[in-house]
């Protein structure tokens, strides 16, 4: 006797054929099913690993045929404002423009999917009789809308949408994920531009090796060098000149002359230290030491004189006032370092510099005038004419020396 009398009952009427033929149908949708599953799981793979918002694209719309029969398949975003086109005919889609009762904007608002098996919808998929809307969400956010659309009525139903629904929660976590990739992006470049500014800013006023040293340390040790050159010029009577000439004349030709006395200074490896005034101070062998510090300054001097003898012969041709120039240069020991918090400054200290100051000022206007240090480490490449001892603030007399020409 059947423990299952009511079933077999049932079973015995039923027509074996009949029962075959469901049961193939029913392990046919399960392996359906299983298939769909799976290119969702194969697509979620391959669009979670790349944060390029386009190539996520193309893999959606290579891939997404193997889940759903479509004719048309976009991706809206609200970042954009845009449908992009990942299948079929291309559409131009303003999302402000959307009727607020249709689909698209429903599966906004609602963050619901919406599925139109018979009919027509927004004006832009008119065309498409099934569709097939989805709203991009993530952290409860809607991102926008992916949209599979066919011109056949009712192809679509709601395992078509719960298959659609998996495909637009991975899809929608690696739009949030390029996104916020692009917004580092943008934070980075930001971040270096105004790197590149604060460095550029900062090697305007040190050396780029003491700006490195004080980026990574936050301060710099001052440093003893044994022989370097201080070039000091100024111009005479700047003083009477200058109040013959409206500020802006002045300034003009104060930054024209410094402008191509900074070229010189970087031509022959000088440091520039600083101007006041109409005084301009730099140095050779900072902050790295050189064997031909004296040269070097020398050269770089004989080169700003020749600027300013042709710019006083253009300043006579033109009938305007012109500035004289002395230049004067000392060798010997000094000390460098950084001064300042807010607006950092790279001196020097030492009697080097007051004795190459003295230089300048007991100098002859037209002449590049050096201490008996600096001839002894010239002497062998330029001719010099002695002075002999002349008398220099606060420093007695001083061998001094005019450079004339190269040997």
């Amino acid at each position: 006797m059947s423990r299952f009398p009511t079933m077999g009952n049932r079973l015995e009427d039923q027509n074996r054929d009949e029962l075959l033929l469901t049961a193939r149908g029913l392990l046919a949708e399960a392996q359906s099913l299983s298939t769909r599953i799976a290119a969702v799981n194969e697509i979620a793979t391959a669009i979670n690993s790349t944060l390029d918002i386009d190539l996520i694209f193309r893999v959606v719309s290579k891939q997404a045929k193997w889940l759903l029969d479509f004719e048309h398949c976009s991706i809206c975003l609200h970042s954009t404002n845009s449908c992009t086109t990942l299948f079929g005919k291309p559409i131009n889609l303003d999302i402000t423009s959307l009727p607020e009762n249709g689909p698209i904007k429903k599966a906004f608002k609602t963050a619901q999917p919406q599925l139109i098996q018979e009919g027509f919808a927004d004006g832009v998929l008119s065309g498409y009789a099934s569709q097939i809307i989805i709203p991009l969400a993530s952290e409860g956010k809607v991102l926008g809308t992916i949209i599979f659309a066919t011109t056949k009525p009712r192809s679509y139903n709601q395992e078509d949408v719960r298959i659609g629904y998996l495909l637009a929660l991975q899809l929608s976590s690696a739009i949030r994920n390029a996104e916020r990739f692009k917004q580092i992006e943008r934070l980075y470049a930001e971040l270096d531009a105004e790197k590149h500014k604060s460095d550029k800013l900062l090697l305007n006023v040190l050396p780029v090796d003491i700006a490195n040293e004080l980026k990574i340390n936050g301060k710099v040790e001052p440093v003893h060098y044994d022989n370097v050159s201080v070039l000091f010029t100024d111009f005479k009577g700047f003083t009477q000149l200058a109040e013959k000439m409206t500020p802006r004349e002045l300034v003009d030709e104060l930054d024209c002359c410094f402008s191509y006395f900074d070229r010189v200074v970087d031509k022959y490896g000088l440091e520039k230290l600083k101007t006041i005034g109409d005084s301009y101070m730099c140095a050779s062998g900072i902050p790295k030491p050189s064997l031909t510090h004296a040269l070097d300054a020398v050269f770089a001097a004989l080169e700003i004189l020749q600027f300013m003898e042709l710019r006083k012969l253009h300043k006579v041709y033109e009938k305007t006032p012109y500035w004289d120039i002395r230049i004067g240069i000392h060798s010997g020991p000094l000390l460098a370092g950084v001064i300042g918090k807010k607006k950092f400054t790279y001196d020097v200290w030492g009697d080097t510099v007051n004795t190459a100051s003295r230089m300048e000022s007991s100098g002859v206007p037209g002449n590049v005038n050096i201490s008996h240090t600096t001839f002894e480490l010239v002497k062998d490449v330029f001719d010099c004419e002695y002075r002999g001892k002349v008398s220099a603030k606060n420093k007695g007399e001083l061998d001094m020396y005019l450079v004339r020409e190269l040997r």
